[in-house]
């Protein structure tokens, strides 16, 4: 009987041992990358702490429901995010990382961000008249040194290899077919180099009837590209690369590595002509559909890139910014919780998170967009953004340092040597005498006053600064303003830039850092 009871034990302790060891087994099938374990989807989710949607239906089953996707094997970690931003923030960081193996120890990406180029050749002006009204009546390009600016950027980019170098739109000063063909020659470099340049273009690029040359008294009309034309030029810059080209403009898909994509979104109206809105067609939105469907199946993260705005970022400049449909743009991104848009147009270092109504909390999810300012104008800055091992993204600004070039290069040209310094009084003079061409018979001290604080306002602003709104309001200029043009355009202007530029806008982390 003894003996009875212990074989007993034996098999009942044996069972429990096999079950305990099948349920870790499983368990750890599921985690193991590589493994061929199939979990539910709506299970993962539960187990992240999601709901599924149906908890008030018990267990009834409706035979006419589609059946629950699976995953299998490395697909389940991945499925653990399926809703993207939340699930990855809030219980697996770091799990846009493939495991690190000695065998294969796992690079993350890093992009080099720049926008707005608006290159202009040597070749397409002379010192006369028509030239130097182009650059007074300008917002700051740096037009006479814009071949010098790329050469020293190149020199920057192939140095800090990164994985790509993406250009997002107006890369042409007016969509000028000299300028565009005289820049693909030259990104020629940095392709040679190891580094893949992504271009897309801008509202300045296609079918652009401002297209001129300047040369002595009056600008002339020069030839411009169609849409074909810019793919022709462009067409080794991301487009023979592409995973996915869209049929109905210039959009396409570029990998990166197998776990994360870029979505390059053509944004701009140029059929029949050009025009300075952004909007992406419906048949492009449908295409992007696919795209982020696909990638949210293969566990793939995606980062859209455009040229014109996803959100309004600008008390300053309200109109042509944001593309027509943003809102439905933003729908089809928050639906796959992407978290993160970049985009250039604005001329205006921003960053900003959308948020679909006021009061709600910073901690909740909503896509954020960087704007990375425009490289053409002082101080010339452009964006770097680096997957961090740990799962995060960063990202910060840099300016080209001109200066470096022209030493390494030998020239003798002083604004060129200390371009950091003549860049910054070059842009301070062109704004102060705009300024001054407008106000007007108010004794020179008073208007050189305004006009000083204006335009060190203005070059905060477009860099992305914290401004002191305080110690600008309390300045002599700003009094001047308040007291001499009270009703003044400009001093809406000037609010509006302050009003924006309450914190630094050329640092950051995503997750963000919440208390």
């Amino acid at each position: 009987m003894k003996k009875k009871t212990w074989i007993i034990s034996a098999l009942m302790y044996a069972a429990v041992f096999a079950a305990c060891f099948g349920v870790l087994h499983f368990m750890k099938k599921i985690i193991e990358p590589g493994s061929q374990a199939s979990v539910p989807i709506s299970a993962v989710r539960m187990e992240a702490g999601e709901e599924t949607g149906d908890a008030d239906q018990g267990n009834v089953t409706d035979e006419s429901a589609e059946p629950v996707p699976v995953a299998t094997g490395s697909q389940a970690e991945e499925i653990i995010r399926e809703k993207g931003y939340k699930s990855w923030e809030k219980y697996f960081p770091g799990i846009w990382s493939p495991p690190q193996t000695e065998e294969t120890p796992y690079v993350p990406p890093k992009v080099i961000l720049a926008t707005d180029l608006h290159y202009q050749s040597a070749s397409g002006w002379d010192k006369g008249r028509a030239f130097q009204l182009f650059v007074e009546r300008g917002d700051g390009k740096v037009v006479q040194y814009l071949p010098e600016l790329l050469e020293a950027f190149i020199d920057e980019v192939i140095e800090e290899k990164p994985t790509a170098l993406v250009l997002s739109g107006d890369i042409t000063m007016n969509g000028e077919k000299m300028n565009h063909e005289e820049l693909s020659a030259r990104l020629k470099r940095v392709q040679d180099a190891g580094v893949q340049v992504l271009v897309i273009p801008g509202n300045h690029d296609i079918n652009n009837t401002k297209a001129s040359v300047f040369f002595g008294e009056e600008k002339e009309q020069a030839p411009w590209v169609t849409p074909q034309e810019f793919y022709d030029i462009y067409h080794e810059y991301g487009y023979d690369q592409a995973l996915s080209k869209d049929q109905d403009s210039l959009s396409y898909v570029y990998e990166l590595d197998e776990k994360n994509w870029l979505l390059m979104l053509d944004s701009c109206q140029y059929e029949p002509e050009n025009l300075v809105e952004g909007r992406l067609k419906e048949s492009t939105i449908a295409w992007a559909w696919e795209q982020l469907a696909e990638a949210k199946e293969k566990g793939v993260f995606v980062l859209p890139v455009a040229h014109h705005n996803l959100l309004a970022q600008s008390r300053m400049y309200t109109t042509q910014c944001a593309m027509e449909n943003n809102q439905e743009v933003i729908g089809l991104l928050q639906y796959y919780e992407v978290p993160l848009f970049v985009s250039g147009h604005l001329h205006v270092q921003r960053i900003r998170k959308y948020k679909s109504e006021p009061g709600v909390p910073d901690g909740e999810y909503g896509i954020q967009e960087i704007i990375t300012d425009a490289l053409s104008i002082p101080p010339c800055q452009y964006g770097e953004l680096v997957w961090e091992l740990d799962g995060s993204l960063s990202y910060q600004t840099r300016a080209v340092d001109v200066s470096a070039w022209a030493r390494r290069t030998g020239t003798d040209n002083e604004e060129l040597l200390d371009f950091e310094d003549w860049s910054y009084r070059f842009i301070q003079e062109l704004i102060s005498n705009q300024i001054r061409g407008i106000v007007k018979n108010l004794g020179e001290d008073v208007e050189k006053s305004m006009a000083a604080v204006y335009a060190a306002v203005y070059m905060d602003y477009y860099a992305g600064r914290e401004i002191d709104a305080k110690g600008v309001k309390s300045s002599k200029g700003y009094r001047f303003w308040e007291r001499n043009m009270p009703d003044s355009y400009l001093l809406r202007e000037l609010d509006a830039m302050i009003a924006d530029s309450d914190r630094d806008h050329n640092y950051f982390l995503l997750p963000e850092l919440t208390p």
